[in-house]
């Protein structure tokens, strides 16, 4: 191909002109927002106000200290910017909230009474709040006995139907089994019952209880039962953990001692339950 000078000298003093724009454009800036920026190091120039007046970004007048942002060797720490008064309080437009009192920082002050009405409100709600919580009704009053086996009415005619009698006769087996795991237990403390525990249903057994519960007893009496339904529930999940035993090892006192808290625990559930039922 032929090479045009002419345009080849059109496109490098274009990108002159461009550079020597760019390089003008960043010096005025660097002369008129960098107050000293050439000469930086020295302490004068640190405090001037800019170099250019025309351009200075000035709060209120000229004889405005510059304090940089960054910390320098005369300056080591940085503005307390709390405790500066903004640009608005330089100009007067607004009354300075500033602390200016001596030795006085924010929060030694004390408590303002709002603030100590406000504290103590919340501590006294709290407090009556956990009262509430710790000592609230259980849903029936424990006292009351006619919601006790022997006393509380049964539906008998539900109860004696056939589905009602064999879901009573699975839980009246399911209290023989845990009797005898007791037993075996009492035998040998280390004997191995996870085999056995692990033959209840917990599904099962909550399935059984509550159509029991909703055939034979009104709602007031299904307030009680229902308490003791959850227990056994429990007491079924806490024995499986209990009894878990490794091969070849032996329970520690403390392991003995919850196996057989939960082994007594879960026949006198089942026994009170099935107490409705004579």
């Amino acid at each position: 191909g032929v090479e045009v000078p002419g345009a080849v000298t059109k496109t490098g003093t274009m990108f002159r002109k461009l550079a020597i724009t760019a390089l003008l454009l960043g010096a005025t800036c660097v002369e008129a927002f960098a107050p000293g920026a050439p000469m930086a190091r020295l302490p004068a120039m640190r405090s001037a106000t800019c170099r250019n007046s025309k351009l200075a970004l000035r709060m209120q007048g000229d004889n405005e200290e510059y304090r940089p942002i960054i910390p320098t060797t005369e300056n080591p720490m940085a503005p307390d910017y709390a405790r500066e008064p903004t640009q608005f309080e330089r100009q007067g437009l607004v009354e300075s909230n500033v602390n200016t009192a001596p030795g006085v920082m924010m929060g030694e002050g004390g408590l303002t009474r709002r603030e100590a009405l406000g504290a103590g409100g919340a501590v006294g709600i709290g407090s009556i709040a956990l009262l509430w919580a710790v000592t609230r009704n259980s849903g029936y009053d424990q006292k009351d006995t006619s919601r006790d086996a022997g006393v509380a009415v049964v539906n008998t005619e539900a109860v004696a139907t056939k589905e009602i009698q064999a879901s009573i006769a699975g839980l009246k087996g399911n209290l023989a089994k845990l009797i005898e795991i007791q037993a075996a237990f009492l035998a040998d403390p280390n004997a191995q019952l996870t085999p056995s525990v692990k033959g209840f249903s917990v599904v099962d057994i909550r399935t059984e209880l509550n159509k029991i519960t909703f055939a034979a007893f009104d709602e007031d009496t299904q307030i009680k039962t229902d308490r003791v339904t959850r227990n056994i529930i429990q007491d079924i999940v806490e024995l499986e953990n209990a009894c878990r035993l490794k091969e070849g090892a032996t329970r520690s006192p403390k392991r003995v001692a919850a196996v057989d808290k939960w082994l007594k625990q879960s026949t006198g559930d089942f026994s009170k339950f099935l107490a409705y039922f004579p």
